[in-house]
């Protein structure tokens, strides 16, 4: 296995600390020191592993990065991830929803992640006292697969990296390179789910039934809800081009 090269995003409050930081062990042990609703998978493979800090003073609502491999024979590989996996995390990117307080949906102010091959794992126990986290179980963690997903063995790895791709923040601020166009991929979805919810709206408001409407929308084909799949229809895998950080903006 060959170094690994981390590119964090320091400058928005987001820096990684790697294994070769005197602090990563002490943040290791509290991050897998807490209960978690997943097994130990995830920190099955350690290679690389890195702890997030949110230090931005903000909550993190969307969270993806990338890790690829460049092969002995100079093919480069690549996995993504993403903290999607909740429609809480659709609510608060849509308006409708506000960043809950609650175990592990979001990303806390101050809270902390391992991102490990295998995903990401921790939770917002080192922010919240447990009596108020019991309010909201509610939680979002990453899998995937990394190297082993893509059919790499870890002696053919001449070199690894570790980027964060892009970061939307709990105010509509983003951060990152956005190699992948996940943004791009979210305005346009959520902009569908807009579309047909104010279609309805005008619909009933001209008299419709909620049959009329249910049938109109079916018919047009539009989207109830954004899927995951609709924000991000390429998958985890795939190869991407790099473009330099900045801060964006989602609103």
């Amino acid at each position: 296995m060959g170094q690994t090269e981390y590119h964090d995003l320091a400058e928005f409050g987001l820096p990684i600390v790697t294994a070769d930081d005197p602090a990563f062990q002490s943040l290791l042990s509290d991050i897998l020191g807490r209960p978690e609703p997943f097994d130990s998978w995830l920190t099955g493979d350690m290679e690389g592993a890195a702890v997030l800090l949110n230090q931005s003073g903000k909550a993190i609502v969307a969270l993806a990065y990338v890790w690829s491999y460049t092969t002995l024979e100079g093919d480069t590989r690549t996995s993504r991830y993403w903290n999607l996996g909740s429609s809480k995390h659709l609510d608060v990117l849509n308006g409708s929803g506000k960043v809950a307080r609650d175990l592990g949906t979001f990303i806390l102010a101050g809270s902390k992640r391992l991102i490990t091959q295998q995903g990401m794992c921790g939770n917002n126990l080192d922010v919240l006292p447990p009596e108020e986290a019991v309010h909201g179980r509610s939680y979002s963690g990453v899998g995937g697969g990394g190297r082993s997903r893509l059919g790499i063995e870890s002696d053919k790895v001449a070199a690894q990296e570790l980027r964060l791709d892009l970061v939307i923040f709990e105010d509509g601020s983003c951060a990152g390179p956005d190699a992948s166009g996940l943004l791009n991929n979210l305005k346009e979805s959520l902009e569908l789910q807009r579309s047909a919810c104010q279609k309805a709206v005008t619909a009933l408001r001209n008299g419709a039934s909620n049959g009329e409407v249910f049938d109109n929308h079916s018919t047009a084909g539009a989207p109830a809800a954004v899927g995951f799949h609709d924000v991000y229809p390429h998958g985890r895998a795939s190869t991407a081009k790099r473009r330099g950080p900045g801060a964006i903006s989602l609103v």
